[in-house]
């Protein structure tokens, strides 16, 4: 992955009417937000057949940002707080909004192209300091219940930004805005809730970073045009194959997750409902990944050993859930 960024920096450089710098002691592309996005639409760009040789490329600039340290030191900076996370990774969440800031304005920039429609009144807010603390011991619970899972997820992460106002969602992140995850604001209530939303959003990180160098989907895949699979629990809902599996992907983490739950005895989680999250989870899975798998058309040939592998997973879950399970492979 790092490899891959690095070179697309390169041959990006190279091109007429491209200006992308990347300064002596900054993180590794692939770490931050602001880069990533920049070199992703570059890669698709190429993929599309849509750059000639001489062709000038228009992007965002990334030159004059003052690029936040990567999650592979903890040193600091005062327009975050860190979150120390397995293997020693510094997640930052965003806790001063600067807005004379060039970085933080890209990056706000990003989060409304991908996470709000042109009426949303909700927006990133500056984490408190009691919010922080909160995603701290979530990303600490997780880490307890399943710590390889953990180690795994979270080395798709950078940033956590927190969010508010009418019609924020609970937890969000989209493949527009890479190495970021959001919460809503209203559900930081609680320790186990966070660590449910933090462990749902970074697998969905996890799967966009597979799908940048595994052929999951067939060539020439388009959602729009994608069969479509419809959840029993979601009325007149029609999720597109896609779709499908990322969400069968994020319920076979939540049934482990859950199932971890149930064999646990901290008292911080004793009021949760594991038994019944562990069942919704798993039956969701499950219904998800026959769907998906009964239309192997949609899927390359990654997608039909990813989608192969989250079976085992399932069947090693359901199998163990007395146990606290672990999914296997996650590196």
């Amino acid at each position: 992955m790092d490899a891959t960024f690095s070179l697309a920096a390169e041959v990006l450089s190279s091109r007429r009417g491209a200006v992308f710098l990347e300064a002596n002691g900054s993180p590794l592309l692939s770490d931050d937000t602001v880069s990533r996005r920049v070199l992703e639409l570059f890669l698709h760009q190429m993929r599309a057949g849509r750059l000639g040789e001489d062709e000038a490329v228009t992007l965002p600039s990334c030159t004059g940002l003052t690029t936040p340290p990567g999650p592979r030191t903890a040193k600091a900076d005062s327009r975050f707080a860190g979150v120390v996370a397995p293997s020693g990774r510094t997640v930052r969440v965003l806790t001063r909004v600067d807005r004379e800031d060039s970085w933080t304005l890209r990056f706000l920039d990003i989060f409304r192209e991908g996470l709000t429609e042109t009426d949303s009144k909700y927006a990133i807010v500056e984490a408190t300091g009691p919010e922080v603390d909160t995603i701290r011991q979530a990303v600490d619970l997780l880490s307890r219940l399943l710590p390889h899972v953990a180690t795994s997820v979270l080395s798709h992460l950078s940033y956590v930004g927190v969010v508010a106002g009418p019609g924020a969602f609970e937890s969000a992140s989209d493949r527009k805005v890479p190495r970021a995850i959001f919460i809503n604001r209203d559900a930081l209530t609680g320790v186990p809730r966070t660590s449910e939303a933090i462990l749902h959003e970074c697998v969905h990180q996890k799967l966009y970073d597979i799908q940048l160098v595994q052929p999951i989907y067939r060539v020439g895949y388009d959602a729009k045009t994608a069969a479509t699979v419809r959840p029993a629990w979601h009325e007149d809902a029609a999720w597109s194959f896609d779709r499908a599996l990322a969400a069968s992907h994020v319920y076979v983490h939540l049934s482990a997750f859950y199932a971890s739950l149930e064999c646990g005895l901290d008292p911080a989680t004793s009021h949760v409902d594991a038994v019944g999250g562990r069942t919704r989870s798993i039956g969701r899975a499950r219904f998800l990944l026959d769907a998906v798998a009964g239309l192997p058309a949609e899927s390359g040939p990654a997608g039909l050993r990813f989608i192969s592998w989250l079976n085992e997973q399932l069947e090693h879950i359901e199998a163990s859930a007395s146990t606290a399970p672990q999914i296997q492979g996650v590196k």
